[in-house]
């Protein structure tokens, strides 16, 4: 079939795009690894032997977005079947899934699923027992007398999006609803728990799970580096051949054509893409706004591989080039980023962190900025984008160690000015020093210029919906 030379100019660049991307596409499934979760368990039961812990999984949602479980059951799982419950029993060594029979679409009938697998212990190294069983198999348990301590998620299970500490937020905010505000779900079912063996102390799991999920194993690693390359090709491609007149949300669906292209489970979280006057609203996510001449656009966005993530921000010119005063102020925080990334290795701490950034910062002549902004330099990344790990209290003074991976994010900002500038990548501490895990999108000044010159998946126009 003919079609017309725009549309095949079009297409064009489109294949070269496509092609430009093959080196660092890989298998968007692979096979479990049995040996590797029943590893992270075994570390846990060893911390518990007081006790039982129960870990809860995610409930489905209605939202057309692809189910996520909570990050605690599927570090210790890696299963993604919604509702579940895990019960590690650190007196036995023993661990135990509770699932629920699910209806397919279709079926007027519940039809098992992950309960009528065949031979699940063989499969996934656990057993699997049917959630209608989970209070009398745990008041069972609680009678053996080495079993004392009850291990729930009292400091709240994180997910996705937000830390623990700002999931506390969050369920505090959805109490004080005057109208529909309730007590989280995960409290009402911490007491319902607590109802059926109350002899047993209360105590916390979650900091020893956070102790586990903040060094990250080899497994890990691997796909978080893969994060990192399909997030870095993503935010690359949406760069390119931006101009006035461009809207922010063909920023935004350049990177997540990519991070599908690649294979990604998905996003991170929402592109961010505010430009001019908006850029000091941090996590605005409309993308509506048609970008003007002599403006800064940044985006924040990161990949999804296979449960594990990565955190991009860049910030750069719609017209192509700095201004004067937008140039002084992307020096400051460009030297910021390289100079906390130089100077990241074991030993380091956010803290010290923080130090180097102020030296960078008040030689810019922006200390003021920098002690406005709590002088923040980043936070920690893993199967959360705001993971495990805090960058203030004791948490800042706690030194990295091989397998620490931190997402280095400096930032100026002047609210007067309506001027928001940063910069973010994600980085692992190795043995010697550390590794930039989303290097490959640039962020010197003349390669960033390079790169908005180039013409991308955004160089055709394919419609004028919403314009």
């Amino acid at each position: 079939m003919s079609c017309p030379a725009s549309v095949a100019r079009g297409i064009g660049v489109l294949l070269a795009v496509v092609g430009l991307f093959s080196p660092v596409r890989l298998p968007a499934q692979t096979a479990f690894d049995k040996a590797e979760y029943t590893a992270r368990r075994d570390r846990l039961l060893a911390g518990i032997p007081d006790g039982v812990a129960v870990i809860l999984g995610a409930e489905e949602h209605p939202y057309p977005v692809r189910f996520r479980q909570s990050p605690d059951l599927y570090y210790l799982t890696g299963l993604e079947e919604p509702g579940l419950v895990l019960v590690l029993n650190g007196a036995t060594k023993h661990a135990t899934v509770f699932a629920l029979k699910r209806p397919k679409f279709g079926s007027p009938n519940p039809t098992p699923d992950l309960r009528d697998l065949e031979k699940p212990q063989d499969r996934f190294g656990i057993t699997v027992q049917p959630m209608e069983s989970f209070f009398t198999f745990l008041s069972f348990a609680a009678w053996n007398p080495a079993v004392r301590k009850l291990y729930v998620q009292l400091s709240p299970p994180d997910d996705l999006l937000h830390s623990r500490a700002e999931a506390r937020v969050a369920n505090a905010v959805e109490m004080d609803q005057p109208v529909l505000g309730h007590a989280p779900l995960v409290s009402q079912t911490i007491d319902r728990i607590r109802g059926v063996v109350p002899h047993l102390a209360l105590a916390d799991v979650s900091p020893m799970l956070d102790e586990l999920r903040w060094v990250k194993t080899p497994f890990e690693i691997e796909r978080l580096r893969q994060a990192g390359r399909v997030g870095a090709a993503a935010v690359t491609e949406a760069i390119k051949g931006t101009h006035p007149g461009m809207y922010e949300y063909e920023i935004a669906a350049a990177a997540q054509y990519v991070n599908t292209r690649l294979g990604a489970r998905g996003d991170a979280f929402p592109p961010i893409v505010p430009s001019g006057p908006l850029t000091p609203i941090v996590h605005y996510m409309d993308n509506s706004r048609r970008m003007q001449a002599g403006e800064l656009v940044y985006m924040d966005y990161g990949s999804d591989w296979q449960y594990y993530t990565s955190d991009i921000t860049r910030t750069w010119p719609v017209s192509g080039r700095f201004s004067a005063d937008q140039e002084k102020m992307y020096r400051c925080v460009l030297d910021a980023r390289n100079a906390i990334i130089a100077a990241m290795k074991p030993g380091m701490t956010v803290d010290s962190l923080q130090g180097v950034a102020a030296v960078v910062y008040a030689r810019h002549g922006y200390a003021k900025e920098f002690e406005a902004s709590g002088r923040y330099v980043g936070h920690f990344v893993g199967i959360s984008v705001h993971d495990v790990g805090s960058d203030f209290g004791a948490q800042a003074r706690k030194p990295f160690v091989p397998g620490t991976v931190f997402n280095v994010e400096p930032v100026l900002e002047m609210p007067e000015k309506k001027v928001h500038l940063r910069l973010e990548d994600t980085v692992l501490i190795t043995d010697t020093g550390s590794e930039n895990l989303t290097a490959a999108v640039p962020a010197e000044i003349e390669p960033l210029y390079a790169l908005v010159r180039q013409q991308g998946v955004n160089a055709q126009t394919v419609g004028t919906a919403g314009r």
